[in-house]
């Protein structure tokens, strides 16, 4: 969720061609077709922050042959250009997809057809790992739940909605712990007043569920594994 909303331009595609970077940009320019458009306006052409020419510029540097499917996140230059590096949760989609590769793309579906496409650069974190133990062992059809939580401007929890949720029971289970937990922002960066954020912020938050594996039970986790 955090990669969704955090980025301008999430697509299925196909990278058609590369081209070599330009001198000692630090990013290479690829033609694209788009199979699936999840977040942004239509585009032909991506700027990946890497190396096309074999020459290693970063550390960070990565490079998408010709004829690579991949799910993409990226975000807008100010020159209008989308861009996406090694660090923006791209995914290489294979033609025998695992299982988190197909829930992230039901996912984005479903973010698609609710015309969910609002877009924020804040960070927020929260520690639930412990309070989610207590659901080890639940059986449940449904692979990842979504709510919305609306902020004070001290961070506390004015009110978490359902966006589509697991079953009502757990679904008010999971929206208290929500409420009740401690969550902190990068906002906070050399805010002296403490943890701040815009009256009215929201986040868009995900849980993810895992059936049994072999002896272990299934649980309800806060990250995408």
């Amino acid at each position: 969720m955090e990669k969704y909303i955090q980025s301008d331009f999430v697509a299925r595609i196909t990278i058609t061609e590369t081209f070599p970077n330009q001198g000692s940009t630090l990013h290479y320019q690829s033609s694209i077709v788009i199979h699936q458009l999840f977040k942004g306006n239509p585009a032909s052409t991506i700027s990946i922050m890497g190396s096309s020419d074999g020459k290693r510029r970063t550390s960070c540097d990565i490079f998408f042959k010709k004829g690579t499917e991949m799910l993409i996140y990226a975000r807008k230059s100010d020159d209008g250009r989308y861009i996406f590096d090694s660090c923006s949760g791209y995914v290489v989609l294979t033609k025998l997809r695992r299982g988190n590769e197909k829930r992230e793309l039901e996912m984005l579906d479903f973010l698609k057809q609710k015309g969910i496409v609002s877009t924020s650069r804040t960070r927020y974190g929260v520690d639930l790992g412990e309070r989610l133990k207590a659901f080890q062992g639940e059986t449940l059809t449904k692979r990842f739940a979504i709510y919305k939580i609306t902020f004070t401007g001290n961070l506390t929890v004015d009110s978490v909605t359902t966006v589509t949720g697991f079953n009502p029971t757990l679904d008010g289970k999971l929206v208290k712990i929500l409420k009740q937990s401690r969550w902190v922002s990068d906002r906070l960066a050399g805010d002296a007043n403490g943890n701040k954020v815009p009256p009215g912020s929201k986040l868009l938050f995900a849980f993810y569920y895992y059936p049994a594996e072999g002896k272990d039970p299934s649980f309800i986790g806060e990250y995408d594994l």
